[in-house]
Parts: C-alpha cells; structure tokens; sequence
C-alpha cells in the first residue's frame, strides 16, 4: 500500500513539474541546412578566413522551469579553427518574463 501512494505521489508532482512542457530553445531563422546564415558567422575584422556579418540569430524559448529568475544565453563553439573552445556570445541576467532576443543585438 505504502509503495502504491508514493507512486501516486511522485507521478502527480512529475506530472505538474512537466505540465507545461518540456523547456526548449528554438532557433528561429536557421539557414536552408539548419545552420546560421552568412550574417551571422564571424565577419572579416577577426581573421580566420571568415567574411560573415557577425550578426547575432534570432532566438526564443518556451516553458521555463517554475521560479526561474533571469536566463543566461551562451553561444560555445566546439570547434573552433584556433584549435582551442571558444565562447563566442554570453548575454546575462535576460528578464525572466523574456521570451525572445531579436537577430542583431548588440551590447548596448
């Protein structure tokens, strides 16, 4: 008896934990391959043989967990061509009831 209430229990909190749906970030205009567009590799002042516009994407995101207070938004390259990771992007203490940064922000 004991085990059935503590199933009953842990599913009604897993399925209020997950009623709105899962968090998720979506790209919003990916080029035709599902990759950043030209305007949005890094431009030509950097080196590395680029000659993009160094432009930020367009992003958004749903269903934030319960509580959350601000969002943090990192763009880290893998494999970038200098042989050593690299974070491209940090955007900080983004508003909690934000839901979108438009393509092309800045700093300012």
């Amino acid at each position: 008896m004991q085990t059935r209430i503590l199933s009953a229990v842990l599913l009604a909190f897993s399925t209020a934990a997950f009623a709105g749906g899962a968090f998720t970030l979506q790209f919003d205009n990916p080029s035709e391959d599902g990759g950043f567009t030209q305007n949005q590799l890094l431009s030509a002042p950097y080196g590395f043989g680029c000659s993009g516009g160094n432009a930020s994407p367009a992003l958004s995101w749903k269903n934030p967990p319960a509580g959350t207070k601000s969002f943090v938004l990192t763009v880290y390259d893998k494999d970038a061509p200098i042989g050593l990771d690299r974070m491209h992007w940090v955007v900080a203490d983004i508003p909690a009831d934000v839901r979108r940064l438009p393509a092309g922000i800045t700093a300012q």
